[in-house]
């Protein structure tokens, strides 16, 4: 269970993963050795995963982002293993959630245009030899990129 001030830690390291110990600390009313040693804490305990930048997409250049669902061909474990390992390596794959319904998986896939994707789909996600189907819906706008997670429900 977290305390009130972890929570706070939390909700406040999701808003500003840069904060030094000080401003953490007087955000959260407490004082700068407590605070350190619960920033530990999180960490350690598997809370705080790992910090990290977020970066525009567009100015890198990809104007295509896209839901990509895929559909394997066989559920059996060399076939999940294939496609898992696909999905670790593939840095145009941000995102990879096994689903319920239609499909197995829903990607999230990065490119620089709509024929970047397709080249995408079909030369590395298509060929790997376990996909049976792909269906693809484009994200026009992002309303809400990665909001921070809810702490305390």
């Amino acid at each position: 269970m977290l305390d009130a001030y972890e929570e706070q830690i939390l909700r406040h390291l999701q808003k500003d993963g840069r904060a030094s110990t000080q401003e953490l600390s007087e955000a959260v009313s407490l004082s700068a050795s407590p605070c350190w040693r619960r920033v530990k804490k999180l960490e350690e305990e598997g809370y705080i995963k790992r910090y990290a930048a977020i970066v525009d997409g567009k100015k890198l250049g990809l104007n295509a982002l896209a839901y990509v669902h895929v559909s394997l061909i066989e559920h059996s474990e060399a076939a999940i293993k294939k496609f898992y390992s696909f999905i670790e390596t593939s840095e145009r794959v941000i995102e990879c959630s096994s689903i319920t319904g239609e499909f197995d998986f829903v990607l999230k896939v990065a490119a620089t245009d709509p024929e970047n994707l397709e080249q995408f789909i079909m030369q590395r996600i298509l060929r790997l030899g376990v996909v049976r189907t792909t269906t693809t819906t484009f994200i026009l706008r992002q309303n809400k990129v990665a909001g921070p997670l809810p702490v305390g429900l």
